[in-house]
């Protein structure tokens, strides 16, 4: 198949563009607001564009003769959603309709859309269904700007997604991580603090709880639901239901790493969610099964970050 996706230098996108590249024709959409291209240059079957998904002329650049596409270009990180959350509403959200826009002009009759478990605020129900309501919980907290944001586009897709007869799969990622994953986030700055001996501040209490997925397992449920049309006009949770405290990674860390933390636990006042748990039973229906836990994970997950930490 000949396959776009946007964000394909991301830490997801560049996972999926090298798996997908195994047996397809790959082209990766991208303005290298983070990393670049230079994790994606040598990989054969893949075609590179720099592109931003803002600028309309830029989507011109891509081929209209493809079979699949994979839209997850967006600003994700907790550090942005508080820093420049106008500029993550305008991504996420014109992004994903000059995406639709686009995709309308092209040969492709099914799409992925990545959404996020951020789109929940604070459910109610654990595990967390797909039904569960999409809530924000506070206009005031530019937190929520991403969440806010993935919820108008999952909107976007659906309702665009049904008037051009196209079919849609909407995925609602749960705390992806792995080597490469960026720097703001708990696991990277972990290591970080643990790596360079920083202060180990913890915000909050570290009670909060969170479903860690290795990114191995998100790339093949995303190849799954691509597979597969029972996928097709659903929503699905990507993830494990592995619950882990924060601070719980702590003495993981402690092994892996062979030194004593001393944290320290700080007030935060605009914290997400203390609970996240998504139920999973709808893609596991199709075939997925998660395959590494947190632990192995965390491992290999270290071993990239204190190489990179200790060099830079």
């Amino acid at each position: 198949m000949k396959i776009v996706v946007t964000g394909g230098s991301g830490f997801i996108g560049s996972n999926l563009v090298k798996e997908l590249a195994k047996k397809h024709e790959v082209i990766a959409f991208d303005n290298g607001f983070r990393v670049g291209f230079g994790n994606l240059e040598t990989i054969d079957n893949v075609s590179l564009i720099k592109g931003n998904v803002l600028e309309k002329d830029d989507w011109k650049q891509l081929p209209k003769d493809i079979d699949f596409a994979f839209h997850l270009a967006a600003i994700n990180g907790t550090k942005f959603f508080y820093e420049i959350p106008s500029k993550v509403i305008e991504v996420n959200v014109l992004g994903t309709m000059n995406f639709m826009n686009w995709i309308e002009n092209t040969t492709a009759k099914r799409f992925f859309f990545a959404s996020s478990s951020e789109v929940y605020g604070f459910p109610k129900i654990f595990p967390t269904p797909e039904t569960e309501s999409l809530v924000i919980p506070d206009p005031l907290n530019p937190r929520f700007s991403y969440s806010s944001s993935k919820m108008i586009g999952e909107t976007i897709c659906i309702n665009f997604a049904k008037s051009l007869g196209l079919d849609f799969v909407i995925g609602r990622f749960h705390n992806i991580y792995g080597p490469r994953m960026g720097f703001e986030h708990v696991i990277p700055e972990f290591i970080r603090k643990c790596v360079k001996d920083e202060p180990f501040v913890v915000q909050s209490d570290g009670s909060e709880t969170r479903c860690f997925c290795y990114i191995s397992d998100a790339i093949n449920a995303l190849i799954l639901l691509m597979n597969n049309t029972k996928s097709n006009n659903s929503i699905f949770n990507i993830g494990t239901t592995e619950e882990t405290e924060i601070r719980k990674i702590i003495p993981m860390l402690e092994e892996i790493d062979g030194k004593k933390i001393e944290p320290e636990y700080k007030e935060f006042k605009n914290a997400g969610t203390p609970r996240r748990v998504p139920d999973i039973k709808k893609i596991e229906e199709l075939g997925y099964i998660p395959q590494i836990a947190l632990r192995e994970g965390l491992d290999m997950t270290y071993k990239w970050y204190s190489e990179y930490y200790r060099n830079n």
